[in-house]
């Protein structure tokens, strides 16, 4: 309560702060160095040298640690970023649309959609952040910051593509992080799950997760991420352990036509878990509960473990009585800095009821006969590695996906209900996999003018199901990205 009580102090603070400067026109920070454009390639450093990191971003734009150029609001430090920029798309199949892949619904080569590739060119990854920076030394505050990110994959009209290319602007991030000590934070608003793996120090800023280089505003299948309202907690004990616990927004899901649901309720449980259509109106029963501690014994090794605690609910007429069922699921993350310029990545996650959290690409549960509730246990994996080439160029290559578990029962009348039995849809997974490469280059950059790069991911996918029936095993699809951006400084 104390540090709620402290944070609320410090929104008033923040409010006062930027009405006094309301008054006044904002004020760059002090002059830098007149800028040079530098489009010279840095020579490689000294073999076992430290080599710095690449320049070239990856799809998050921001970590904890502020950069870049601000204009002084008071006490506050205003700082704009983000990207602009085209991205082209290669599939195999007609199987996205958008610069994120549909790797659920990959089509099968004896459909329309399996038979005929697609092309396109799309800004829609363009992306935009404001951010904000006060330090505070009231109620023994460090610092308080605000963050808003945007892009334009939200919904788009069905002439997007035919005349003014409209494209839908969303909400991706939007928080505010308290800093109160030096040990303790607590952040607030729409951020990416604390599930999600992290590079280093345990921080709710975009940029310090492991999303990969992929350009695919998907990333990678089997990579456990969600961005969601949330409330969290974080404990940075000492340079070497972090522990963190957040307090999530629910949402029970089955997919739309993968559960086959038993007659007797049918409609009622319809009603109660998201299809992909019920947007805000499914009646979840409590928030999702999740944890994890982050390891970094050395420079050369990070990791953290986590899990998730969810409650699934649903009642059935005549309604006097109420189902529920525990899931979630746990997850680890690895990565090694065997050189200074070589990194490994090791992701794994298993759990029943984890099916929202890989990238929905699992349902969360099955029903029995009489409408009660069993949880879907889904693995699934990430292994990579990223070499840096120069400080220009760097490499990565992944091999990632899911597994599911079968979970189905006979209905009153003998007829197979759940998830995965003999003659199941072809929609119903059993498994996806996903093999990627990607080259990231960074072909120019001038001081405090942002830089110019370019983002290059191919990848191969294969979807299994549970029953293939008189169809083809599996559903396959080779996918090819380029991406041209303008980061701005």
């Amino acid at each position: 309560m104390r540090l709620v009580r402290a944070f609320v102090t410090a929104a008033c603070w923040l409010c006062i702060g930027t009405a006094a400067a309301g008054q006044t026109a904002p004020s760059p920070e002090p002059q830098t160095p007149p800028p040079t454009t530098d489009t010279t390639p840095a020579a490689p450093a000294p073999q076992g040298a430290a080599q710095q990191p690449p320049l070239n971003p990856g799809q998050e734009i921001a970590g904890a640690e502020p950069a870049g150029a601000a204009l002084a609001l008071g006490p506050a430090k205003l700082r704009i970023g983000g990207y602009v920029g085209v991205t082209g798309i290669y599939r195999s199949t007609s199987s996205g649309g958008g610069p994120g892949t549909n790797f659920g619904t990959i089509p099968y080569e004896d459909t329309l959609a399996g038979s005929v590739s697609e092309t396109r060119l799309t800004a829609q990854s363009s992306r935009l952040s404001i951010r904000v920076d006060a330090p505070f030394t009231e109620a023994r505050f460090r610092n308080i910051s605000g963050y808003f990110e945007m892009d334009f994959n939200g919904a788009t009209p069905g002439t997007i593509a035919v005349t003014s290319n409209s494209a839908g602007f969303r909400l991706r991030q939007g928080f505010a992080d308290v800093q109160y000590g030096d040990h303790f934070s607590m952040a607030v608003g729409q951020a990416f799950t604390l599930m999600t793996p992290a590079k280093a120090r345990l921080s709710v800023w975009p940029s310090d997760y492991e999303m990969s280089q992929a350009v695919d505003t998907n990333y990678l299948v089997g990579m456990v991420w969600e961005r969601v309202p949330q409330v969290r907690f974080t404990w940075r004990a000492s340079d070497s352990f972090d522990w963190a616990v957040s307090i999530e927004n629910p949402e029970q899901q089955i997919g739309e036509g993968v559960v086959t649901l038993p007659d007797c309720c049918r409609e009622d449980i319809e009603a109660q878990y998201n299809t992909g259509n019920e947007a805000l109106s499914v009646p979840n029963l409590m928030p999702d509960f999740v944890t994890r501690v982050g390891i970094n014994p050395g420079k050369a090794l990070h990791v953290d473990i986590g899990g998730v605690w969810r409650v699934f609910r649903h009642t059935l007429a005549p309604y006097d009585d109420v189902e529920r069922a525990s899931g979630g699921g746990a997850s680890v993350n690895a990565r090694v800095n065997a050189t200074a310029s070589t990194h490994l990545i090791a992701q794994a996650a298993y759990g029943a009821g984890l099916g929202r959290y890989v990238g929905g690409l699992v349902p969360d549960v099955a029903f029995r006969a009489d409408g009660s509730i069993r949880a879907i246990p889904v693995a699934s994996w990430v292994a990579g590695i990223e070499q840096v080439v120069s400080r220009r160029a760097s490499v990565g290559g992944y091999y990632s996906g899911l597994r599911t578990d079968d979970t189905h029962f006979l209905d009153v009348e003998g007829a197979p209900v759940g998830f995965g039995y003999p003659g199941s849809s072809d929609a119903v997974n059993r498994s996806i996999t996903e093999i990627t490469g990607t080259v990231s280059f960074l072909a120019v950059r001038t001081e405090n003018r942002g830089s110019a790069q370019v983002g290059v991911q191919t990848s191969w996918l294969r979807r299994e199901p549970w029953s293939v029936g008189n169809g083809p095993g599996s559903a396959n699809a080779f996918l090819f990205f380029v991406q041209m951006r303008y980061n701005l400084p």
